[in-house]
């Protein structure tokens, strides 16, 4: 079983969202709070089964407390995406 936290990178590998990046804004054991800044902002966040997602970074990008906006989501995974 991977290791899904907050601030990791993920891609969805199942549903109408299949092969999207988010970032992980808060995570149980079995569900996790998705955003992406466009369609999923951080006032919306996408509930999703951590069993339908892939870790595709190995640091985090959010510190604990840490308050985000949208720009700047947008920016983290454009940013993970030129990297790829």
């Amino acid at each position: 079983m991977q290791n899904i936290t907050k601030g990791l990178i993920v891609r969805s590998i199942c549903g109408h969202d299949k092969n999207e990046l988010y970032l992980v804004l808060d995570c149980t054991d079995t569900e996790a709070l998705l955003v992406n800044g466009k369609n999923r902002p951080t006032a919306k966040p996408k509930k999703k089964s951590t069993k339908h997602l892939v870790r595709v970074s190995s640091s985090a990008y959010l510190s604990d407390n840490e308050k985000i906006d949208n720009s700047r989501i947008i920016k983290i995974l454009k940013d993970y995406k030129k990297g790829e």
